[in-house]
């Protein structure tokens, strides 16, 4: 995704155990139910706050998400079971916006401002805070309540050896297919094996229509993993690096992506222009649901909005796809999975670090148990709940069988970053910059290359001194 934060010094390759079969409740406590042992702000007799706290955080979601994920009874139980400890949420931005989200909370921790957790959307978002002191490492707070938290949790990414951040949720991706588009064409569900190449003819097949009734086939947000699709099949780990940390632009996945989306644009004509998703402001949620397109790749954390029939009013069943693969020779089902950058940390500045602590594992074991509205790290959750929990009680808007078989799949391979390449987020900002004017007809297929490499490099040299 595109990022405004600037990386301030080289992450460390890291690495991070994931498991992409989902467990069923456990018998032992959450971390949250363990010892108090550590915390400076409680009794030594007692276990018990000597005084109350109360701990400050905010949202990357709005308050109707939070909400849906029953936060505040979460946060209502927490407080009755922990005397002394009272929490205050709110939202940080107007919706999921994880950019400003990161802009905002840089300006707080800067002022001062009391904001005891922080979420970061990425591997080299999180690197960045524990590089410049702003995240807190959590092995110490662990030790003293009694757990460990590898045994608590999937996704988790050691970094420097040191454990900042406990994932929110973790997040295949996968296709959203307009079930009733899909029907009218006479088109069948795509094969779990079915490629990009396989997409572009469903997406022709599926857009009909001119100006402002056009009904277009495919939608791809303007984040950089959507600028070469191909890489999530063809390029295991950071796409934009290699494994000895060198800039992976001349693999020829990133040429070939490139001019597969500026095809599906301008060419077939059957994707939402990239000028008009930017100058529009245009919302993959809002096209999808309003039925303006038939098929979004996303990823799974859009499932629990397809229940949201009030903020997206709709009557059509979705279907799923597998995220189709480069080429022939990659395995099928292979994306992405996200985990380790979507996470909360500690405020290395906050005046309750253990009672934040206890808050922190209690919010993402419980706290997403509650509501079962996000794909839980926690290696003790009911997916059964969970699956009952994404969709809601009515079933009639989801093809349950197709969503099972895409994310359930046993032969489905998730292709994981576990490590944050120097000066990441300024490379990925330049890239899209780059390749935002291809997609408008701005520059050449060679001109973006080029510039992309240079810019690069040039950043790499600054952040290697």
């Amino acid at each position: 995704m595109k990022r405004m934060a600037k990386l301030l010094s080289t992450a460390l390759a890291a690495t991070f155990l994931i498991s992409a079969t989902l467990t069923g409740c456990g018998g032992t406590k959450p971390a949250s139910e363990s010892s108090n042992a550590g915390d400076s702000s409680t009794s030594a007799s007692t276990g018990a706050p000597a005084k109350e706290i109360t701990l400050k955080f905010y949202t990357a979601t709005d308050e109707a998400t939070n909400n849906q994920r029953k936060w505040p009874e979460f946060i209502t139980e927490f407080e009755k079971k922990n005397p002394g400890i009272k929490v205050e949420m709110a939202p940080l931005v107007a919706n999921v916006n994880n950019d400003e989200y990161k802009k905002k909370a840089d300006l707080m921790i800067a002022a001062g401002e009391q904001i005891d957790l922080l979420r970061t959307s990425a591997l080299y978002e999180l690197t960045e805070w524990a590089d410049n002191g702003v995240v807190e490492p959590l092995d110490e707070y662990a030790g003293n309540a009694g757990v460990n938290l590898l045994d608590e949790y999937k996704g988790l990414a050691p970094y420097n050896d040191k454990i900042y951040a406990i994932p929110e949720e973790i997040t295949p991706w996968l296709v959203f297919i307009n079930k009733d588009m899909l029907d009218a064409a006479g088109l069948p569900l795509p094969p779990k094996d079915w490629t990009w190449e396989d997409y572009r003819e469903y997406a022709k097949k599926l857009t009909k229509g001119e100006g402002a009734n056009k009904i277009y086939g495919s939608f791809m947000n303007e984040w950089s993993n959507f600028f070469t699709v191909g890489t999530q099949s063809e390029i295991m780990d950071n796409p934009f690096f290699t494994a000895d940390n060198k800039l992976n632009f001349d693999n020829p996945t990133f040429r070939d992506g490139l001019q597969f989306r500026y095809d599906l644009e301008n060419v077939d004509k059957s994707q939402v222009p990239y000028v008009d998703l930017t100058s529009q402001k245009l919302k993959y949620r809002t096209m999808f649901f309003s039925g303006k397109v038939a098929m979004v790749c996303m990823g799974s954390w859009m499932v629990t909005d397809i229940q949201l029939t009030d903020k997206y009013p709709h009557t059509f069943k979705t279907t799923f796809a597998t995220y189709p693969r480069w080429t022939t020779n990659s395995k099928p089902n292979t994306s992405q999975l996200d985990g380790a950058g979507i996470g909360w940390s500690i405020n290395s500045k906050s005046a309750n670090k253990q009672a934040a602590f206890k808050f922190l594992t209690a919010l993402t074991s419980e706290g997403l148990e509650i509501g079962h509205k996000t794909w839980s790290a926690w290696k003790k959750t009911n997916a059964d709940e969970m699956i009952k929990g994404l969709v809601g009680p009515d079933e009639s808007l989801y093809d349950l069988e197709a969503f099972k078989n895409v994310v359930f799949d046993p032969e489905r391979v998730d292709n994981i970053v576990t490590r944050s390449g120097p000066g990441e987020s300024e490379i990925i900002d330049v890239f899209t910059e780059e390749a935002e004017k291809y997609f408008v007809g701005g520059q050449s297929l060679d001109t973006t290359l080029k510039n992309t490499k240079n810019k690069a490099n040039a950043i790499m040299e600054k952040a290697a001194k």
